[in-house]
């Protein structure tokens, strides 16, 4: 299960009362544009592997660094 510590490092703007009423999208996306790979891979285990890639083929590779989205789509989420 993944900590409340680990998503506010990439939810900083947002009080920690509200976390758990946003959106799933909203929370991957932060977490695959600004987390690592920790806190990624904490992801895939609690919303699942096809949803994650859901979303990061929704997101503008421009979303995060080059060679980050490129590790993602062809190794991490592949």
């Amino acid at each position: 299960m993944m900590k409340n510590v680990d998503i506010q490092t990439v939810l900083w703007d947002i009080p920690p009362g509200q976390i758990s009423t946003l959106p799933q999208q909203f929370v991957i996306q932060r977490a695959l544009t600004y987390g690592g790979i920790h806190l990624i891979t904490q992801i895939i285990k609690q919303h699942g592997l096809p949803a994650v890639r859901a979303v990061l083929h929704r997101m503008k590779p421009t979303a995060m660094p080059e060679r980050k989205y490129y590790y993602f789509e062809h190794y991490l989420l592949a």
